[in-house]
């Protein structure tokens, strides 16, 4: 709380500031700032040198409690979508006003080259009480904005929009009480249909008599059962905001109530030993945070998902020994719970581009296998057909794809020094990781495809899940800031897939299942921009090959349209109009590269043609390096190294060259490591 000194509150004992103590000057000790060093405009620490009575701090103390209670009267009749984990709010980390309009003859916007800084401005995130800004890492894509911002001379008109005020909201303080048992019976099933079907942490039986216990005698349940009840209807509630059963049944709590319940009571056990229920109940409440729309929860996710880790890591969940005697039915909890926290920390790695705290060859945990405490009652197993036929394939699947991506981080979004070059990994390395990568998507693929998911939610959301990894390992990144003819199509087609799977969940459940937090509203605008770097790279290909292929100029016209709709809608359900500024970022950047033409292309692109093969993309001639099947690894042999080389040098000699500090030292990192390589073997054949 700032005081303010001019009440009139003079420290009991002060002393010199450091300045003036330094050069033995007299100093007038005034709070908060002495005149020596405020008229010569210099830093003071007078306050590190005063002291208060008791009788003046026991008076501010009695004023904070006093505001603190009208501020949560205040907070209760606003009734704001907040959380209390912290004070902070969600505020994207853009610069707080436009830069001046562009002149004639000025260079472009200078801040668009800041993007890709380690304190980045394209971080989907909030800030915290010490900066306005937060880390992200090169996966956020803020690496590939700023390259592609500054190839499309991208200025700073372009990127006005609603910057607003503060984001900052008093925090809310509101509980919920226990609701009817046909709203509990309702959300304890969309409960395993929506959550335990990708996070089985939880014991099915346990968690049925949890529920019956509770109404039967309430005071017979410990603060741990009351706390599993309450973060589960929270859960579940959130998840079913758009159902029209759950409208019908006028549930008088709020998801966000259930989640504050839920943290009263978790206060009272959080300190106990960091046991199996412990790390349990924390998976528990990271889940809520990764699909809030709260941005102190976005901050605080990745901090927990390490903390969760750090835990399971010490229980030795990620081990299997016979020898510790667990029974089935235990042994497969530890295993679901190790596996639950390794997506939870690979998901969040993700979003915000942070290291991991594990490598794949230290973790012995068996993969989860369906037991009898898996089995659904009737009414479950009509709402969650999927888990019911199923079990825990999909969570399986999930895990392979977890696995996948944390290979991704680790092998193409990771350091570089000033001169462009990997730290510990040459070039070569990380082509053949990547080539690795490629293969394991594409046989992941093939598993999904097997695994009879077909046409349900769960099958859409993996294939999103499965996209975004492939616009990840294909897109221009720190490892490839050029991407070859094959990536861009891939790219092209993971992204259309996407925007795809998006709009079929939304047009059948609602909006909110689709663009409800922070996490997948970066994931929509990642996968807009990418569609638009593709349609970009294939009208300069188009005008270098003449009228024939500019039909397909526009190829994601319909899904970058369709991107806009979804962050339109979307952006309300997070109730952060600050937000609107990415929408009006990804507005500014479709104008420019549809700027020759505003008009949809001759002949309408329906939605199936979206999905493109690499026969049908005209404007990028893919060739033998396809991007399906065994021929998806790029870089396997000379011949791949070679046209991709020379596909980089034929973009630095198209003028490229001088426009990018970063781009520069990478394009000379490259060619310094590769070109000996491949000159020698040809060299030696000859």
């Amino acid at each position: 709380m700032d005081i303010d000194w001019s009440l009139g509150f003079q420290p009991s004992f002060s002393k010199a500031c450091s300045r003036c103590h330094a050069r033995k000057v007299k100093c007038d000790q005034r709070v908060p700032r002495c005149t020596r060093c405020e008229k010569q405009g210099e830093d003071c620490n007078i306050t590190e040198f005063v002291a208060y009575s008791y009788a003046t701090v026991g008076s501010l103390q009695v004023q904070i409690r006093d505001l603190q209670a009208k501020l949560a009267i205040a907070s209760q009749n606003a009734a704001p979508n907040q959380t209390t984990i912290t004070v902070s709010e969600a505020q994207i980390a853009m610069p707080a006003a436009p830069p001046p309009p562009m002149r004639a003859g000025q260079a472009p916007w200078v801040g668009v080259g800041k993007e890709a800084e380690e304190v980045g401005f394209l971080a989907i995130g909030g800030r915290n009480r010490h900066s306005d800004d937060k880390y992200v890492g090169s996966a956020t894509g803020s690496t590939f904005a700023r390259i592609f911002f500054k190839q499309l001379n991208l200025v700073a008109p372009a990127m006005t929009g609603r910057y607003g005020d503060s984001l900052e909201q008093p925090p809310s303080e509101r509980m919920a009480s226990l609701p009817s048992q046909a709203v509990a019976s309702f959300l304890l099933r969309q409960y395993i249909a929506r959550v335990h079907t990708w996070w089985p942490v939880l014991q099915l039986p346990i968690l049925r008599r949890t529920f019956r216990a509770i109404y039967e005698d309430h005071r017979k349940c410990g603060e741990a059962d009351k706390f599993v009840v309450f973060i589960v209807l929270g859960l579940a509630s959130s998840e079913s905001q758009d159902h029209k059963e759950y409208q019908s049944l006028m549930d008088m709590n709020e998801p966000l109530a259930y989640f504050q319940t839920s943290l009263r009571f978790f206060k009272d056990f959080h300190d106990h030993p960091r046991d199996l229920f412990g790390i349990q109940a924390v998976i528990l409440l990271t889940i809520w945070m990764l699909n809030s729309a709260a941005g102190s929860d976005c901050n605080d996710l990745w901090h927990l998902s390490r903390y969760i880790m750090s835990a399971a890591i010490e229980a030795g969940l990620h081990r299997h020994n016979t020898d510790w005697g667990f029974g089935a039915e235990e042994l497969e909890i530890r295993n679901r719970t190790w596996w639950c926290a390794y997506n939870l920390e690979r998901q969040a790695a993700i979003v915000t581009g942070r290291v991991l705290s594990i490598r794949d060859h230290a973790i012995h945990a068996l993969m989860p296998v369906p037991l009898s405490f898996d089995a659904l009652s009737g009414p479950e197993a009509l709402v969650a057909p999927v888990y019911h036929k199923h079990t825990v394939r999909p969570f399986s699947l999930m895990i392979r794809l977890r696995q996948i991506s944390g290979r991704i981080l680790e092998s193409i979004y990771i350091g570089r020094g000033p001169d462009g070059k990997a730290l510990a990994t040459s070039f070569q390395q990380i082509c053949t990781m990547s080539d690795e990568s490629r293969r394991d998507l594409t046989q992941w693929k093939q598993h999904l495809d097997e695994a009879d998911l077909k046409p349900s939610r769960e099958y859409s959301e993996m294939k999103i899940e499965y996209c975004i990894l492939q616009l990840l390992l294909n897109r221009p990144s720190p490892t490839f800031m050029v991407p070859s003819s094959p990536m861009i199509a891939t790219c092209s087609k993971a992204a259309a897939s996407a925007i795809h799977q998006w709009s079929k969940i939304e047009a059948r459940y609602g909006i909110s299942a689709v663009c409800r937090c922070f996490r997948q509203l970066h994931a929509i605008l990642l996968a807009g921009l990418a569609a638009l770097y593709c349609d970009w790279q294939a009208m300069a290909m188009a005008r270098e090959a003449g009228p024939t292929t500019s039909t397909r100029r526009h190829r994601h016209w319909n899904d970058t349209a369709a991107c806009l709709d979804l962050l339109e809608r979307g952006i309300p359900q997070l109730k952060l109009t600050g937000l609107n500024k990415y929408k009006d970022l990804l507005q500014a950047v479709r104008n420019k590269v549809y700027a020759e033409s505003m008009a949809p292309p001759r002949t309408a692109i329906t939605p199936q043609e979206s999905f493109m093969g690499p026969e049908s993309l005209d404007s990028m001639s893919v060739g033998s390096m396809g991007y399906d099947g065994g021929s998806s690894l790029l870089f396997a042999e000379d011949k791949g190294m070679e046209t991709y080389l020379n596909q980089v040098t034929g973009f630095f000699d198209g003028g490229i060259m001088d426009m990018d500090e970063a781009l520069n030292a990478w394009y000379g990192a490259v060619m310094e490591e590769m070109q000996p390589m491949q000159t020698g073997p040809y060299e030696q054949r000859e």
